[in-house]
């Protein structure tokens, strides 16, 4: 942001008359430039000894931001400061105290209705919102009360709004898109109920719990959003595992007791290594461990019997 520019060239400002007539002219980088060179120039007027009013403009005159500074060479902003862009709308207005945030912040969107507004004390958010890359905060009394996901870092990344409470949090997974995909409750960020979503590198992993315990059918996904595995919990215990033959693209079972492979087999995908193992269990005796290699072309090939 702007009011972090550490500007050297008012040293050669001494005087009122100076201040008040004199253009400074600025780069597309915000650091000193030539007239010819310029992308915005300042003007300031000078208050009195603590107080100078400062108006930047772009270079085709249309002005930038207005407002006061109760010190040039440090840029500490002070009052009320408005920001505009190119087509001379206002885009935000904020509110100094000593250079930090302290009163209200206005942003407003394209048609210059107001988009929302943020209170801040001692340059902190006390109500109202935060709007980052990835997710819109909303603050009450200087706590969080919501977070709303709202930029994913792909398509199948799951976004999550969750509201904060005292003791129990609610979590409503959504993609994308925005369609609805269930609601987690959370304790000290730790699942409680519900669903839950893990987003890892290589795959997405639904999780359904009941009373702190995994319950139902766990899915995992892969980057490219395909099914590759149900597993079957209850009481937290796996009973059944049926995952995606990368041979045939279908999928294969294997049972479960006390949470051990049983009868059956299933494959384990090694994204960093580029390989899938298979695994075939018989009365819980493991008969045959393969390894499987995609080749240059993506078939996948088997490179290893155990």
């Amino acid at each position: 942001m702007k009011y972090l520019r550490i500007i050297t060239f008012f040293s050669f400002l001494f005087c009122e008359n100076v201040y008040s007539q004199s253009k400074i002219y600025f780069g597309e980088d915000w650091k000193a430039s030539t007239k010819e060179n310029a992308y915005f120039y300042r003007t300031i007027n000078k208050k009195n000894d603590s107080l100078f009013c400062i108006k930047d403009y772009y270079i085709n005159d249309i002005l930038q931001m207005d407002g006061h500074y109760s010190n040039l060479e440090n840029e500490i902003m002070e009052g009320e400061i408005n920001f505009y862009n190119e087509q001379g709308k206002i885009t935000n207005s904020q509110t100094y105290t000593k250079g930090e945030l302290n009163g209200l912040t206005t942003v407003y969107s394209k048609n210059g209705k107001i988009d929302y507004t943020t209170e801040y004390k001692n340059g902190n958010i006390y109500n109202g919102v935060y709007n980052g890359v990835v997710v819109k905060r909303f603050y009450k009394n200087g706590e969080v009360v919501k977070d709303i996901e709202h930029s994913p870092p792909n398509q199948y990344y799951i976004l999550k709004t969750t509201i904060y409470g005292k003791e129990i949090d609610s979590v409503y997974w959504r993609t994308a898109k925005g369609i609805p995909l269930g609601l987690g409750t959370y304790k000290n960020h730790k699942i409680i109920d519900g669903l839950n979503v893990l987003n890892l590198l290589d795959n997405t992993v639904y999780t359904y719990y009941k009373n702190k315990l995994r319950e139902g059918v766990q899915k995992v996904y892969d980057s490219n959003g395909k099914l590759i595995a149900n597993m079957t919990y209850k009481n937290d215990q796996l009973i059944l595992d049926k995952t995606l033959n990368p041979l045939t693209n279908k999928m294969v079972s294997c049972t479960y007791k006390d949470n051990q492979p049983l009868n059956g087999r299933y494959f384990e995908y090694k994204p960093m290594y580029n390989y899938y193992d298979e695994f075939i269990f018989e009365n819980g005796i493991q008969k045959n461990h393969n390894r499987y290699t995609k080749d240059k072309d993506g078939k996948v090939k088997l490179s290893e019997s155990k």
